[in-house]
């Protein structure tokens, strides 16, 4: 097994580094980002891929991409602090599938919200990436699309969502009740 270890912010993974981890450098920021047209998620997750949250029962990329869309209508912000990630290629495997595991604490501003409070949440991420299959042939570009090596085929995320949730109960009860 053949583990690749990166600390810090994901903006500082270098460029020479393992797949997995340039992979994930280029992940977080579509991710993270609140204009899907600029920076789409889409390319990097498989539309079929099992995409759990805590102990909810699986969602799909292909039911999961319209709602990180959405976001933007309810938040200012929303970003990954990285703080460590890890690159593992499996006893075996030929370097085609390898799971990407990063902790980070996510941060999240609500629009509504008057005093722009950022919600911090720690959490666990274990991405299951497996190299894509190549349709085109040699010269041939897929126009206007990312061109990815691996993609997501299984997605876990750990994490306590009360801290977002508490903000944003407190946030719908100030504005029904005319507080805000």
């Amino acid at each position: 097994m053949a583990v690749t270890i990166h600390r810090g912010p994901y903006k500082t993974i270098p460029a020479n580094t393992s797949p997995g981890l340039q992979f994930l450098k280029s992940f977080l920021p579509a991710l993270d980002c609140l204009d899907p047209i600029s920076q789409p998620v889409a390319p990097f997750l498989h539309p079929d891929a099992p995409i759990y949250v805590g102990s909810n029962p699986p969602s799909t990329g292909r039911q999961v991409v319209p709602l990180l869309e959405v976001r933007s209508k309810h938040l200012s912000a929303f970003h990954h602090d990285m703080e460590v990630a890890w690159d593992i290629v499996p006893e075996g495997s030929d370097g085609h599938t390898r799971t990407v595991m990063f902790q980070a604490t996510s941060v999240t501003v609500f629009r509504k919200d008057p005093d722009q409070f950022a919600v911090r949440m720690e959490e666990f991420n274990v991405l299951e990436l497996k190299k894509r299959s190549r349709e085109l042939g040699p010269g041939q570009e897929l126009e206007g699309q990312l061109e990815l090596e691996f993609q997501v085929v299984e997605m876990r995320t750990y994490f306590d969502a009360r801290p977002v949730q508490d903000r944003a109960a407190n946030l719908h009860r100030e504005s029904a009740f005319g507080e805000a």
